[in-house]
Formats: C-alpha cells, sequence, structure tokens
C-alpha cells in the first residue's frame, strides 16, 4: 500500500503544478492584452485629445472646453 500511495500522491501534486503554471500564463497573457488595448486607446485612437480614459473596454477621449474642463468628445469599445 505504501508503494502506490506515493506515486499517487505525485502524479498529483504533478497534476496541480501544470494547472498552475497553465493559470499563470493565462494571467499574463490576459494582462499584456490589457496594455495592448491601452495603447491602442491612448496612441492611436486617442492621439489628438489631451486626456484618455480605458475603462472596462470602453476607450474615451476627452478634450478641453472653454474654461479648461475636460469633456467626452468620443469614444469607443475595445
Amino acid at each position: 500500500m505504501e508503494k502506490t500511495t506515493w506515486k499517487t500522491i505525485a502524479i498529483i501534486f504533478m497534476i496541480l503544478f501544470i494547472l498552475e503554471t497553465a493559470y499563470c500564463i493565462w494571467a499574463v497573457s490576459l494582462y499584456y492584452d490589457e496594455i495592448e488595448d491601452t495603447n491602442v486607446c491612448y496612441y492611436e485612437f486617442c492621439r489628438e485629445y489631451p486626456q484618455a480614459d480605458l475603462t472596462e473596454g470602453i476607450c474615451t477621449c476627452y478634450d478641453l472646453d472653454i474654461l479648461g474642463k475636460l469633456i467626452p468628445v468620443d469614444w469607443k469599445v475595445m
């Protein structure tokens, strides 16, 4: 019984290690996709405006009005 117990535990730990590695790769990929969307929002879509914001996948461009307040002028779903 003892000879097969350590093999079972080793297999379980290997499976958990593989799942953890896959989850970490997925999280890093998701992070870099978010950075890429932010760069597209700031530097491509809103390049002629002084301020931009990317919130929950919606890129909003802001411009200054006569009083110097930021007002939303354009938006795009990323």
